[in-house]
């Protein structure tokens, strides 16, 4: 029986290459399946396909870049659960303990003595945000192999250059989420595509988590116009604070500190 191929243009959208030279034979989650996440994608390679998954211990992080997601947005989404005096035996993860008494989580690894670790954890965690963007945009449109991509294949495969990740601030204690019970998903519509197109940038929201990507150099011609888009969601201050560039995960409201790093 001939094994299923997960490819419609025949070309990986990282890599670039094609057959013979690279199989299809995988079947590829463009979103950790981890994630309650069932989206399976195309034209993504067996070997780019093993590389998202695969820890790399002679990197100063060996966790891969899929693990880094998943263990992020699954944390923030045990924490919009509502937790009891049993939550603290459900709580499994390789980059946090949880504290009941304290109701505190505190990051495992020696995140704050470590520059050096801190900066490529972090670089991680943007190279997965993107990974996954390309890979269900591409499901969605077939328009991953476009060269305007060619900067996130290069940070996000190779990882080359530096591409920036916006974040807006929440207020404390304050968020707006999606059912967090449904598979988490990244949205595509009308809106996003033109604004894709028009502006380079994308607003990625998951688990209550608010990110701008610049997908295109386009977006850095339009900072200005993207920083007015998020200073309308600003509004006065009551689900967002602040929108800033994120350089390092302790930024992130969701945990490093509010959580009692």
């Amino acid at each position: 029986m001939r094994k299923i191929e997960y490819l419609k243009k025949g070309q990986c959208i990282w890599c670039l290459l094609s057959k013979p030279i690279v199989k299809f034979k995988t079947k590829p989650h463009t979103i950790p399946r981890t994630l309650n996440n069932e989206n399976i994608g195309f034209d993504i390679c067996d070997s780019c396909n093993s590389f998202f998954g695969t820890d790399n211990n002679g990197s100063i992080v060996s966790y891969s870049l899929d693990k880094i997601s998943k263990e992020f947005f699954n944390v923030h989404k045990f924490l919009l659960t509502n937790k009891n005096s049993e939550s603290w035996k459900e709580f499994k993860s390789q980059f946090f303990n949880y504290y009941h008494k304290s109701g505190k989580l505190k990051i495992k690894v020696d995140y704050i003595r470590n520059p050096s670790y801190a900066n490529e954890f972090t670089r991680k965690f943007k190279r997965g945000i993107y990974n996954m963007f390309l890979q269900e945009y591409h499901r969605i449109t077939e328009n991953g192999l476009d060269e305007k991509f060619n900067k996130i294949r290069e940070f996000v495969r190779n990882n080359n250059g530096d591409i920036p990740l916006y974040y807006l601030v929440s207020n404390n204690g304050i968020r707006l989420t999606e059912n967090i019970d449904e598979p988490l998903e990244i949205h595509f519509n009308d809106l996003s595509l033109k604004i894709i197109d028009n502006y380079g940038y994308y607003h990625f929201t998951m688990t209550g988590l608010n990110f701008y990507l610049f997908v295109t150099d386009k977006a850095y011609e339009n900072i200005d116009f993207i920083e007015k888009e998020a200073n309308k969601l600003i509004g006065s201050g009551f689900v967002f604070i602040d929108f800033i560039e994120l350089k390092r995960i302790n930024q992130i409201d969701f945990t490093l500190n509010n959580w009692g790093i």
